[in-house]
C-alpha cells in the first residue's frame, strides 16, 4: 500500500514536469520506477496479470476513446486498419522467427506469443504524444485510432498462440474466426451497452448517479465482451464513442463531473502502471537463469526487430495509402516521409505488453521460457518508451511536424459561431411561436450576447439596458438557447474534418455556462 501511495504521490508531482519539458508523462513515470527499484530495500509486490487488462486498460481505453470520433475512425478506416491489424500481425511473426534464431530451443509458437503481446503500441502513449506535441490532425487521428484497435489484434493472436502452445495444436482457420468473432461480438456489445446507458442517463440524476454510472461503464462493457467471448478493447472503445454524440442539459451536467474526473483517473492510473514496469523489471531480471548480458543481447534484438518493422512497413504503406486518396479526390491533410517518420517513431509499447506477458501461464506445464520471454517483453517496454518517448519532442521538431496555433484557433472560432447561430436560431422560434413576450425576448437577446462573448465570441458593438426581470424566464430561454448549442456542436462529430478535440473544447465552454446563472 505504502508503494502504491508513492506512485500515485510521485504521478502527481512528476506530470506537471513532464508537460514543461514536453515528454510524454508515462515516460518519466517509467524512468521514476527504474530509479526506484535500484534503491536498496524496495520490495516489490508480485502482480497477477490476469488482473491487469480487465483493471487498468478499459479506464484508459475509455479516458482516450472519448477524445475521439466515428468519424474520424471512418475516415481513416485504411490507414488505421493497415496498422491497428496488419502491422500488428507483421510485427507478431517477424519477432516470433527472430526470437527462434536468439533463444535456443524456442518453440515457433511461444515466439509467436512473445512478438503478439510486444506488437502493439500502447493506446495511453499514443494519446499523449499526439496531445502534447501538438501533432497534425490527421496524423494524430491515425495514431490514436491505432493504439485504440490494435490491441484487440494482438490479444487474440496471444491468445491463440498460447493455447496453441499449451496443447500443440494450431489452426490458422480457427485463429481467424477467434478474431473475426472478437470484433463482430466486441463492438455489438459496446452498442448494446451504449444504447442502454444512453437510456438510464435520461432517467438518473446527473450527478452523483449519472456520473457513478459513466466510471464504472468501461469495466462492465469490458467484462461482458469477454464473458461474451468478444473483444473487450473494441468494446469499451464502442461505448466510448457512443456515448460522445448528446448535447442535452443532463449530458451537460455528466460530462462536467465525469470529464475532470476522467483526467484524473487516467493520470494516476497511467502513472502508476509505467512505474511498475520499472519497478518490476529488477525482480523479472533476478528470475532469469543463465548470464543476463545473453538475456539482455536478445531482448535488444526483438526490440530492434519491433522497431525496424514499423519503418519499414509504414513507409511504403503510408505511400500507397496517400496515392489512393489523392486518386479518389479525398480531402485532407497530406501525409509525406516526415509524417511517416513521426509515426514510426511512435512506437512505444506499454501496459498491454506488460500485461500479456505477465499472464503467460506459469503452471505444470510451464510456458516455454516464460522468465525470459517476459525480461524481453520488459526491455521492449523500457527500450522504445524511453529512448523513443524521449527523444520524440526532438524528432518532431527537427522535421517541423506540428500544427498551427491559429489552425486550431480558427476552428474553435468556426465552431463556437456555429454553436451562437444554432442558439440564435433557437432564440428566433421562441419569438414566433408567440411562447415569450417581446420584453423577455429582447433580454435573452441581450444575455445571450453577453454569455457567447464570455464563451469565446466576440460580438459586434450594441447598447442594450439590462434588466434583472423576469430571471427565471431568462434562464429557461438561455437552457434553451444552449440546448439548441451543444446539438449543432455535438452533431459536428459526425461530419469529415472536424476535430473532436476542438468539438469537446467547445462543448466544454458550453456546458460549463450552462452551469451559471444569469
Amino acid at each position: 500500500m505504502a508503494l502504491v501511495l508513492l506512485l500515485v504521490i510521485a504521478t502527481v508531482l512528476l506530470a506537471p514536469l513532464a508537460e514543461r519539458m514536453t515528454v510524454p508523462y508515462p515516460v518519466v513515470m517509467l524512468m521514476f520506477g527504474l530509479l526506484v527499484a535500484v534503491v536498496p530495500g524496495v520490495e516489490v509486490p508480485t502482480v497477477d496479470g490476469d488482473w491487469i487488462l480487465p483493471l487498468v486498460l478499459p479506464p484508459l481505453l475509455f479516458a482516450a476513446a472519448r477524445r475521439t470520433s466515428w468519424r474520424q475512425f471512418l475516415d481513416n478506416r485504411r490507414a488505421i486498419g493497415l496498422l491497428a491489424v496488419a502491422l500488428v500481425a507483421v510485427t507478431a511473426f517477424a519477432v516470433g522467427m527472430v526470437a527462434v534464431a536468439v533463444v535456443p530451443g524456442l518453440p515457433l509458437i511461444a515466439a509467436v506469443a512473445l512478438g503478439a503481446a510486444v506488437a502493439p503500441p500502447d493506446p495511453v502513449a499514443a494519446t499523449a504524444v499526439a496531445r502534447k506535441l501538438r501533432l497534425p490532425r490527421r496524423l494524430q487521428t491515425i495514431l490514436e485510432g491505432e493504439g485504440l484497435s490494435n490491441d484487440a489484434t494482438s490479444l487474440v493472436l496471444y491468445e491463440v498462440a498460447v493455447a496453441a502452445t499449451m496443447t500443440g495444436a494450431l489452426s490458422p482457420a480457427k485463429a481467424a474466426g477467434s478474431l473475426g468473432l472478437a470484433v463482430v461480438v466486441g463492438i455489438a456489445v459496446g452498442l448494446l451497452i451504449a444504447v442502454a446507458v444512453r437510456w438510464l442517463l435520461t432517467r438518473l440524476p446527473a450527478h452523483p448517479a449519472g456520473s457513478g454510472l459513466v466510471l464504472v461503464l468501461p469495466f462492465a462493457a469490458y467484462a461482458a465482451a469477454d464473458a461474451a467471448h468478444g473483444s473487450g478493447v473494441l468494446a469499451v472503445v464502442t461505448v466510448a464513442l457512443g456515448l460522445s454524440r448528446y448535447g442535452d442539459v443532463e449530458s451537460a451536467q455528466t460530462r462536467l463531473v465525469s470529464g475532470t474526473t476522467w483526467e484524473i483517473i487516467e493520470l494516476l492510473l497511467t502513472g502508476a502502471a509505467f512505474a511498475f514496469v520499472g519497478l518490476e523489471i529488477r525482480n523479472v531480471a533476478g528470475s532469469l537463469s543463465g548470464p543476463l548480458d545473453v538475456a539482455i543481447w536478445q531482448a535488444l534484438a526483438v526490440t530492434a526487430v519491433v522497431v525496424v518493422i514499423r519503418f519499414a512497413w509504414i513507409f511504403p504503406v503510408a505511400a500507397v495509402d496517400e496515392r489512393l486518396r489523392r486518386r479518389k479526390g479525398v480531402e485532407g491533410e497530406p501525409v509525406g516521409w516526415r509524417e511517416m517518420t513521426v509515426a514510426s517513431w511512435a512506437g512505444m509499447r506499454g501496459v498491454v505488453t506488460l500485461a500479456a506477458v505477465l499472464a503467460l501461464p506459469a503452471g505444470t506445464p510451464a510456458f516455454p521460457e516464460r522468465d525470459r520471454l517476459i525480461f524481453i517483453a520488459f526491455v521492449v517496454i523500457v527500450s522504445t518508451m524511453v529512448v523513443q518517448g524521449l527523444t520524440l519532442p526532438l524528432v518532431v521538431k527537427r522535421l517541423g511536424v506540428t500544427a498551427s496555433d491559429d489552425e486550431k484557433n480558427d476552428a474553435t472560432q468556426d465552431l463556437i459561431r456555429r454553436a451562437r447561430d444554432a442558439g440564435f436560431r433557437r432564440l428566433d422560434e421562441l419569438r414566433t411561436d408567440g411562447s415569450l413576450d417581446s420584453e423577455t425576448i429582447g433580454q435573452a437577446e441581450d444575455n445571450a450576447d453577453r454569455m457567447w462573448h464570455s464563451i469565446g465570441f466576440t460580438p459586434g458593438e450594441h447598447s442594450a439596458e439590462e434588466s434583472a426581470r423576469n430571471a427565471d424566464a431568462l434562464n429557461a430561454v438561455k437552457d434553451q438557447i444552449l440546448a439548441a448549442a451543444r446539438e449543432e456542436i455535438t452533431s459536428a462529430r459526425a461530419e469529415s474534418g472536424v476535430d473532436p478535440v476542438v468539438v469537446d473544447g467547445v462543448l466544454k465552454r458550453l456546458d460549463a455556462r450552462g452551469t451559471q446563472p444569469e
